[in-house]
């Protein structure tokens, strides 16, 4: 029966639990399926909580199941058909993959690549076996490509807004502001500061207003830095000219009482 299912090409129920001795699919937590010609893991949306994933080797052309697993840490998917980087947007609320191995694929063979993967996926600790480095997040920010969004995704659901289905702007802005705490200016360092003010045609701030206001916060990496403020302009870009008026009335309140 095996045999049948890796030349059909799907990844069924009944090879999964053979291979993971689970006893259903909500409690797979590891799969490993390398090189058996699968073109077809939709079973994949029915594991929530499966955390390692190995599938390299095979023939998968698109990363959008995996969006349905919010428990996946690695993901190993080597040698595969994925043709389009825009794919790795279906990994964007993956707020807990750290492992990511993506090469051999024809999507992975840009003079760019590796920046503009981490520059979407700043969350990323280790990308193609090769450790990550704040340096190197902190560059992929400023020379990474900006991915474009694959054809399919929901353009209902940006990635940075996950909870909305009906996008009312201005609250939404507010929400998403103070979950990733921009509200307070001074979690970011001088230089994130005065980018999201460039960003906005204001002028930069000084050293000193920032420095001698309050110390930046110390539990936050620069990892984290990176991440907050790419979903800012992200979420910069995607507005219209009504709200980003807002935006740019509320930054400069907070900026102007520093």
């Amino acid at each position: 029966m095996a045999v049948v299912e890796k030349i059909q090409g799907k990844l069924t129920e009944g090879l999964v639990l053979a291979r993971t001795r689970a006893q259903d699919l909500e409690s797979v937590r590891k799969l490993n399926c390398w090189a058996s010609d699968i073109t077809d893991i939709s079973i994949i949306r029915k594991m929530p909580d499966l955390e390692v994933c190995s599938l390299s080797g095979n023939k998968i052309s698109t990363l959008e199941d995996f969006s349905h697993c919010p428990n996946l840490q690695e993901l190993y998917i080597r040698k595969n058909n994925l043709t389009e980087l825009t794919d790795i947007h279906w990994l964007k609320k993956l707020t807990k993959l750290r492992v990511l191995w993506l090469s051999d694929n024809p999507c992975s063979t840009g003079d760019n690549y590796r920046l503009s993967v981490l520059k979407t996926l700043p969350n990323i600790q280790k990308l193609d076996n090769i450790v990550v480095t704040e340096d190197e997040i902190n560059r992929a920010l400023e020379e990474g490509n900006d991915v474009p969004l694959p054809a399919k995704y929901p353009t209902d659901s940006p990635v940075i807004e996950p909870e909305s289905e009906q996008i009312q702007e201005p609250p939404v802005i507010t929400e998403n502001l103070q979950n990733h705490k921009i509200s307070d200016p001074v979690a970011l360092s001088w230089d994130e500061t005065n980018k999201i003010r460039q960003e906005l045609g204001l002028k930069p701030l000084p050293y000193e207003k920032v420095s001698t206001t309050k110390s930046v916060t110390t539990g936050i990496t620069k990892a984290r830095h990176a991440n907050i403020l790419q979903a800012t302009l992200h979420l910069i870009k995607e507005l219209d000219k009504d709200s980003l008026e807002i935006v740019e009335n509320a930054v400069k309140t907070r900026l102007e009482s520093l």
